[in-house]
């Protein structure tokens, strides 16, 4: 005989049956990863190596019938290069609603070792694991290596050396910029600019850029700066070399050293003390069409005018006056020579330009000052169209065009001689004229008149009473003898 539950035992089994199924329920709904964003991107984010980011995931209850509940949201990190092996997520709701979404934030998520192909390895709901996120690749990008080096260790006051500068990228980086920047007095010799293009490096790849320098007054620090970009983020790192001054003088003070010039080439004539000393001056922009003057007050160079033929930006002009260039010496005597270096700007940018200095009178004492001339040295000396354009108190200025900058001399030809040299032909001048009572004789006896009047009269009168004696004496005597028959 079998035995039958009662009512009473039945409804006992439902209602726990029901409670069984409440709490089997959420267990088995389907919470899956619907969306992965770090830093608001997903695909290939880009990050800089040591900085924090966060990233966020979106979990949905694929059940559309029933409730989930979630206690535990954690992110996992394939190998080693974050901070921690794993991240817990927050801000999301334990309870999601049948079909809903809730959104977990894992922040504080730092990359401590570039490259290009980092992966996140799963993120853990609770007891399960969704591996949705390894579709994410973080690239972790820095200047994993920077070097700076200069080709001396230490330079004269105007003397050009070499610095180079090697990077290595860390990660992929889209577009690589390596900069020079100097302190001490150094610029830039001409032709070069300070920033230097490399563009994309991949992860581990480097390069190698290098500039020409110009030693200054003290010691110069050589400063490289590498910047790579991706998707907005850049990362930086820089390096410093320096070359010490060993001119003249302390190598800290940043003074110029002096040395004494007899004028340079073989005009000679005359020597001019000089001191070795430049000026860099800075224009932000010419146009074409728009002519820029930029102005000097600590050479003998006092403006240089130019115009182009294309726009030009950051354009720097240094102004030096050397006492020995690397050039041989012009034929005429030296007056000063002058370095001049641009940087941002090529003759090939310059449509025409032009060069206003001046001279000292105490130099031009015993020179034509008509026959000053600036020249230029391009593969030779170059005498420039050179204008007088006044007279100052203690010098004379002068304009010259130029059609580009490099190392000039300022020059002149000694002042013709007031005696006439050898092999010269004598020209006989004609005597001065001047005048005794109205009458135009020879300078000479002008000047002499009276006391060469009196001696004529002292003459006259002698040879006046010689004659009158004379015919006296034969008048007194008979004529004839005559006698009468």
């Amino acid at each position: 005989m079998k035995k039958k539950f009662g009512p009473g035992k039945m409804t006992l089994l439902a209602a726990l049956m029901v409670f069984l199924s409440a709490l089997i329920a959420p267990a088995f709904a389907a919470v899956s990863v619907e969306t992965f964003t770090c830093n608001g991107q997903s695909g290939t984010v880009v990050v800089e190596n040591g900085a924090a980011f966060s990233c966020q995931v979106s979990l949905k209850n694929e059940d559309t019938q029933n409730s989930a509940s979630i206690s535990t949201v954690s992110l996992l990190v394939s190998g080693s290069w974050a901070e921690q092996t794993s991240y817990t997520g927050t801000s999301f709701s334990t309870s999601i609603t049948a079909g809903g979404s809730t959104t977990a934030t894992f922040s504080g998520i730092k990359a401590v070792s570039p490259g290009a192909t980092n992966k996140f390895q799963s993120v853990q709901i609770d007891n399960t694991a969704d591996t949705f996120v390894t579709n994410t690749n973080i690239n972790v990008i820095t200047i994993k290596s920077l070097t700076a080096s200069a080709s001396v260790a230490s330079a004269a006051q105007g003397a050009e050396f070499d610095v180079t500068a090697t990077t290595i990228a860390g990660g992929d980086l889209g577009d690589v910029t390596m900069t020079w920047g100097g302190a001490g007095g150094c610029s830039l010799s001409s032709g070069h600019t300070a920033a230097k293009s490399v563009g994309a490096l991949s992860h581990n790849t480097e390069a190698t850029r290098t500039w020409r320098i110009v030693q200054g007054g003290a010691d110069c620090t050589n400063t490289v700066t590498a910047s790579g970009t991706s998707s907005s983020v850049t990362t930086t790192k820089s390096k410093s070399a320096t070359v010490t001054f060993s001119g003249t003088g302390s190598s800290s003070s940043g003074s110029p050293s002096s040395s004494s010039s007899s004028g340079g080439g073989g005009g000679g004539g005359g020597s001019v003390t000089t001191t070795e000393v430049s000026e860099t001056k800075t224009i932000s922009q010419i146009s074409p069409g728009v002519a820029s003057t930029v102005t000097f007050t600590k050479t003998a160079v006092s403006s240089i005018l130019i115009d182009v033929v294309n726009a030009v930006k950051d354009v720097s002009i240094t102004v030096k006056e050397v006492t020995a260039p690397s050039v041989p010496a012009p034929p005429q005597g030296v007056y000063k020579y002058l370095d001049i270096k641009t940087i941002n700007i090529s003759d090939s940018d310059i449509k025409s330009a032009s060069i206003t200095f001046s001279v000292n009178k105490t130099w031009l004492a015993d020179k034509d000052r008509n026959s000053v001339k600036l020249s230029r040295y391009a593969g030779g000396w170059n005498e420039l169209p050179t204008t007088l354009l006044s007279e100052e108190t203690a010098s004379v200025k002068y304009t010259a065009a130029t059609p580009g900058f490099s190392v000039f001399a300022i020059t002149a030809q000694p002042a013709a001689s007031a005696e006439p040299g050898a092999g010269q032909q004598q020209v006989e001048q004609p005597q001065e004229q001047g005048e005794i009572a109205g009458i135009k004789v020879p300078k000479a006896v002008a000047d002499y008149g009276i006391a060469i009047l009196i001696a004529v009269i002292i003459i006259v009168l002698i040879l006046g009473w010689f004659h009158y004696h004379g015919h006296g004496r034969k008048l007194s005597e008979p004529r004839y003898n005559y006698k009468p028959r």
